[in-house]
């Protein structure tokens, strides 16, 4: 069964705390997007501090991290206790760091590659497994509604092939095209934000009803 993660990826508090409100009910893991400005051209809401009272929050998303210092924003973004934190290889250069903080809260640890960043750089985590998990953009970080990198699909594919039991997530641009050729070259594991949201969904059963319908297309199709 093919996971659906929807993503969180907006400019303002305001605008986060409605998506926040529409996800609570979600009964499965979400995602967070976390661009700096720094390492991506684009910046949007993503204040760990303003969210460490929502004790709701707590192992029920991850956390992509789309910033130049992952070294800095571990620490920041423990606190809240997310299932899962994706650090992206480009940016990071203390692996052993971030490895050591999420082990010691439990936090399971995941890697990022930009659509045009090759795989080689992060084989030797995988080959040791040390990282069983691999996010890969079909855009360029930043924000949602971007147009997918056809060519990801390829790596995917590859990446499938040489390590069958790793979880593959794929990030940017899908709907329902691209969903079901993620599926097909190897994603076991989908994040979908403009594509979930872009209807003005006001509440988690419109969400649901939604993410429905495309678990129903990929099921159709054997995903």
């Amino acid at each position: 069964m093919i996971q659906i993660v929807p993503v969180v990826n907006v400019k303002t508090f305001k605008k986060f705390q409605e998506r926040l409100k529409i996800l609570k009910d979600f009964p499965e893991i979400f995602q967070v997007d976390v661009s700096d400005g720094r390492f991506t051209d684009f910046k949007n809401w993503a204040d760990p501090l303003r969210l460490k009272d929502i004790k709701w929050l707590r192992d029920r998303f991850e956390a992509h991290l789309m910033v130049k210092y992952p070294e800095e924003e571990v620490y920041r973004w423990q606190e809240i206790k997310p299932k899962r934190l994706i650090f992206h290889i480009e940016s990071i250069k203390n692996f052993d760091l971030l490895e050591k903080v999420c082990q010691e809260n439990k936090i399971e640890i995941g890697l990022a590659l930009n659509p045009y960043t090759d795989l080689k750089f992060i084989d030797e985590f995988l080959k040791s497994g040390r990282v069983k998990y691999v996010l890969l953009l079909g855009v360029n970080p930043g924000p949602s509604g971007q147009e997918f990198h056809w060519f990801v699909l390829d790596k995917i594919q590859i990446l499938r092939q040489k390590y069958p039991k790793i979880d593959i997530e794929l990030d940017g641009g899908v709907d329902e095209k691209i969903a079901l050729e993620g599926a097909k070259a190897g994603a076991n594991i989908l994040a979908l934000g403009s594509y979930l949201f872009e209807d003005k969904i006001k509440n988690s059963e419109e969400l649901l009803k939604k993410i429905d319908q495309l678990k129903a297309i990929l099921k159709a199709n054997d995903f």
